[in-house]
C-alpha cells in the first residue's frame, strides 16, 4: 500500500509525470507485427497502451497507482479508445497467470531481487510465437535520469541471458536526449525477445 500512495502522489502532484509519447524502440519493433493481446506492465498515465491500443491491440495496463490509470483511461475514452485498467502490483498481476501475443516492461527498476522474480514471471506471461519488449535506463545514464541506485539500472551483461525459454532478437544499449535535441545525453537498454511458436514440455498455455 506504501508503495501504492507514493505514486499516487508523485502523479497527483503534476499534470503530466511522464512523456506523453509512446517509447519509440516498442513502435519500431512492435509495428510490423499483428495486433493481438498485449500487456503492458507499469503502465503509468498510459503512453504506451495508448499507442497499442490505436493500432488494434487488445490491451491490459497495470499499475500501482489509480491515479495514473484515470488518466490513462480518461485519455482512451476521448480517443474511442478501449483499454483495461489493472491496479495491481506487477508481480501479483503476473501471479494470475494470464498470457500475452505481447507483454511490455518499459522503464521498470526494481531490486535485483525483485527484478529476477518479475522477467521469469514475465516470460510465463508470453504466449506461445509472442513478444517481449523491455527498454530501461542504462547504468551509464546514472545521476541523470532513472533511480540514484545503480544497481536498479540495467546493462548489457545483467540481460543477456535474463529471459530464459526466450530467444534475445535484439540487445542494445541506444542513445537519446532528454527533452528533445537539446536536451541532456542519456542511454537506454533495450532487449526484444520472442517465445517459441510452440510449447516447451511441461509448460501449460
Amino acid at each position: 500500500m506504501e508503495h501504492e500512495e507514493n505514486w499516487d502522489q508523485r502523479y497527483a502532484a503534476v499534470g503530466h509525470l511522464f512523456s506523453s509519447h509512446p517509447d519509440t524502440a516498442m513502435v519500431e519493433l512492435v509495428t510490423p507485427l499483428p495486433p493481438g493481446r498485449a500487456l503492458d506492465l507499469g503502465a503509468g498515465e498510459g503512453r504506451n497502451s495508448l499507442w497499442l491500443a490505436r493500432q488494434g491491440w487488445t490491451v491490459t495496463a497495470v499499475d500501482a497507482s489509480s491515479v495514473a490509470l484515470d488518466r490513462a483511461g480518461a485519455a482512451a475514452a476521448a480517443e474511442g479508445l478501449r483499454i483495461s485498467a489493472v491496479q495491481a502490483d506487477i508481480g501479483d498481476y503476473l501471479r494470475r497467470g494470464d498470457s500475452f501475443d505481447l507483454v511490455v516492461i518499459a522503464n521498470i527498476h526494481p531490486s535485483l531481487e525483485e527484478r529476477a522474480a518479475i522477467l521469469q514471471a514475465a516470460v510465463g506471461a508470453v504466449s506461445p510465437g509472442g513478444h517481449l519488449f523491455l527498454v530501461g535506463h542504462h547504468v551509464d545514464s546514472l545521476g541523470r535520469v532513472g533511480p540514484l541506485d545503480a544497481a536498479r539500472l540495467y546493462t548489457e551483461e545483467a540481460l543477456g541471458g535474463a529471459l530464459p525459454g526466450l530467444r534475445t532478437l535484439l540487445l542494445e544499449r541506444r542513445e537519446r536526449t532528454l527533452g528533445g535535441d537539446t536536451g541532456e545525453p542519456v542511454v537506454d537498454m533495450v532487449l526484444w525477445a520472442a517465445a517459441p511458436a510452440s510449447l516447451p514440455p511441461g509448460r501449460s498455455a
